[in-house]
């Protein structure tokens, strides 16, 4: 599988022993890199594991009535003290870090926003792994601010109902017609008829090109003047 998919679930199992239901296991006295998950339904159960070691605990009945406690205050507590025993033992005391392959951002998290941590979160923090390019971009510190779109942001709208709008200024000055020229042949043009106004086009035909063919064929078929 993808060894980037594969890290993002081990570091998830990583935080459950250092944040979540099975952080009992290091104010048990277990230190080293590991990582695992608790379980409960009609039994309890923990699987956790380091580099080179891995041990499933499992409490319950047979018949699988409920034993009425969870897998954080059954099992755990008999995985926390295997493990301190085990890892003491020559083929198990190597024990290595989890290595984050390439590919892999980790980021300092405030629990509370879900934000990057910065200096105004100091307390409440822990360590996600996010694929390059999907760790949050805004701090804790921002959490106060008004929301505002991303698309907002881009165009600058959405702003306040109680803004007003300023219009651009105009600079006045007036427009002015400037005559066709005479013509080669000395006739003078028609200056009784002011000139019709191009046809704005819409929104489609600025974007494709629509209309302007059809522009040009009626200026094909419009006849020429008579000779005076």
């Amino acid at each position: 599988m993808d060894p980037r998919a594969a890290y993002l679930t081990q570091s998830l199992l990583e935080g459950v022993m250092n944040y979540g239901t099975a952080a009992a296991v290091r104010g048990h006295g277990f230190t080293a890199p590991a990582a695992g998950k608790t379980g409960t339904s009609h039994d309890a159960w923990f699987a956790g594991y380091t580099s080179n070691l891995i041990c499933i605990v499992w409490v319950g009945n047979d018949d699988y009535t409920d034993v009425k406690i969870e897998g954080a205050h059954a099992a755990e507590p008999i995985w926390t003290e295997f493990m301190k025993r085990a890892i003491l033992l020559p083929q198990y005391s190597d024990v290595k870090p989890f290595v984050a392959p390439a590919g892999i951002t980790t980021a300092r998290i405030d629990k509370t926003s879900n934000l990057i941590a910065d200096s105004t979160c100091p307390g409440n923090i822990l360590y996600a792994a996010f694929l390059d390019g999907t760790a949050p971009i805004n701090t804790c510190s921002q959490m106060s601010e008004s929301p505002q779109n991303l698309i907002q942001r881009i165009l600058g709208i959405g702003g306040s109902k109680s803004e007003t709008t300023t219009p651009p200024p105009t600079t006045g000055a007036p427009i002015v017609r400037v005559p066709p020229n005479t013509p080669p042949d000395g006739n003078a043009p028609d200056t009784t008829q002011q000139p019709t106004p191009p046809k704005k086009k819409n929104f489609f035909q600025k974007i494709f090109g629509g209309g302007k063919d059809k522009d040009k064929d009626k200026q094909q078929e419009q006849p020429a003047p008579p000779p005076q």
